[in-house]
């Protein structure tokens, strides 16, 4: 079965039209007859492959007489595949990783290329302790060898690139977004905290002692609380889950709601809520009213199935509806406006590893403009005296403190109420939040 299961993983990695992510659920939901084992192995398989790639492909090309440009996608993605599980499945024999990549190569129509890549890992295999790397930065290309814990520059004129090169290896994050994030975050502690094993946790209308699986909770106000559960546990499996008892969110996803300082029974908009822990943190906390919406119906469909779990009908309204778009219906028509828009996604970037694989640094501009679009939008819909929350699941500048700095440059009628990034660890992903107010009567005094 084992042989089967590398085949499904090599053909997701193989293709290159839709994301990883999409790709393995789809792939479980084809394949009802594998059990919990077979479907833990292709997920470890996969995100395994995903979350060390930069690293993988660094190895590869130090050995790789051929280009990774040029070589073929699923003879790439077969080496890959092998040298993930050689160096961070512990449990897969390296000889049985070797053995299978290359058999899939074969039975997948590529066989005239299985004797270079069975060739490529044996010798990555033979220094496997102490492997080599090449990575190019800047149109400069640069050796570094693994030794004691760390990635070594081999050539002492290039010693400029080894702190960083190192952390990009160590953590398996493109060069230039660990650069990116020590210039603005001091990088260690954050690539420490994206890629620590995350704990998960929920937020909760039911005390931790009544949920039927292991985990601590802490009161967040009168009636509801968050929860950990342990690393490795899956609670969306459990029966308290599907009876609506929590829903499952980031710690860091919270902190916009809880810190809003909101009124019961307010009237609150979403605007980017799929697939809904907001709307379900306004429901919960304030009493409130919601209108939830996101731009299509695939978005919509999931915060209905929340919804619908978490028996919230009576309070939480799904729409469809294009935030970039102005609603002339909105106007002025509500006390809270949530705008969690759409971002980079650095923050998340060590559960999601695809983000950091496809991310570019043009996206940042391109992601604050329509997130300004969005603002100007949510800033009308605000009755007077009222609050719009800004959130975003990433670590950039341009996005969060600048976003907000020019929002309110022009906006006289809006002040800061409160603002926070919070730096990602074992409970929290990489996020930043600002509490918005717009005054009663006009421009700031």
């Amino acid at each position: 079965m084992a042989d089967l299961i590398r085949k499904a993983a090599f053909e997701t990695l193989a293709a290159s039209d839709e994301h990883p992510s999409v790709l393995v659920k789809r792939t479980l939901d084809e394949h009802q007859e594998w059990d919990h084992r077979d479907g833990a192995f292709y997920t470890a398989l996969v995100e395994t492959e995903v979350a060390h790639q930069t690293t993988i492909d660094a190895i590869i090309a130090a050995y790789s007489k051929t280009r990774l440009k040029k070589l073929d996608t699923k003879v790439l993605a077969a080496v890959r595949l092998a040298l993930a599980q050689i160096f961070f499945l512990e449990k897969v024999p390296d000889s049985a990783a070797c053995n299978e990549s290359v058999n899939i190569l074969k039975a997948s129509g590529h066989g005239k290329y299985a004797g270079f890549a069975n060739g490529l890992i044996r010798h990555i295999i033979r220094e496997k302790n102490s492997p080599q790397a090449r990575v190019v930065s800047d149109n400069t290309s640069v050796r570094l060898k693994y030794v004691n814990g760390h990635w070594q520059v081999t050539d002492q004129k290039q010693k400029a690139y080894q702190s960083l090169l190192d952390r990009s290896l160590r953590y398996s994050y493109p060069y230039w977004i660990v650069e990116f994030l020590y210039r603005n975050y001091s990088g260690e502690p954050v690539l420490e905290g994206l890629t620590a094993k995350r704990q998960i946790t929920a937020v909760s209308k039911v005390p931790p002692e009544k949920i039927d699986l292991e985990c601590k909770g802490e009161q967040i106000t009168d009636g509801v609380y968050g929860l950990t559960f342990p690393v490795g546990t899956n609670p969306a499996e459990s029966v308290s889950f599907r009876d609506g008892q929590f829903y499952i969110m980031d710690m860091s996803s919270m902190q916009p709601l809880i810190n809003a300082g909101l009124e019961k029974g307010v009237k609150a908009l979403d605007l980017c809520a799929s697939p809904g822990g907001k709307s379900v943190m306004a429901a919960w906390l304030y009493d409130a009213e919601v209108t939830s919406c996101d731009v299509s119906e695939a978005k919509t469909a999931r915060i209905k199935e929340n919804v619908h779990r978490l028996q919230l009908g009576d309070q939480i309204t799904v729409a469809e509806n294009d935030a970039c778009i102005y609603n002339d219906k909105w106007e002025s028509a509500f006390d809270a406006v949530i705008a969690d828009c759409p971002c980079s996604g650095l923050g998340v970037s060590g559960r999601k590893p695809e983000i950091r694989l496809r991310l570019k640094s043009e996206d940042f501009t391109e992601l604050a403009g329509i997130q300004k679009q969005i603002l100007e939008n949510a800033a009308r819909y605000v009755k007077p005296g009222g609050t719009l929350i800004y959130s975003t699941c990433t670590l950039d500048p341009l996005e969060n403190e600048d976003q907000v700095t020019g929002f309110l440059s022009r906006h006289s009628d809006f002040s800061l109420a409160k603002q926070q990034t919070i730096i990602p660890d074992d409970r929290h992903d990489g996020f930043f939040y600002s509490i918005l107010q717009k005054h009663e009567n006009g421009d700031r005094p």
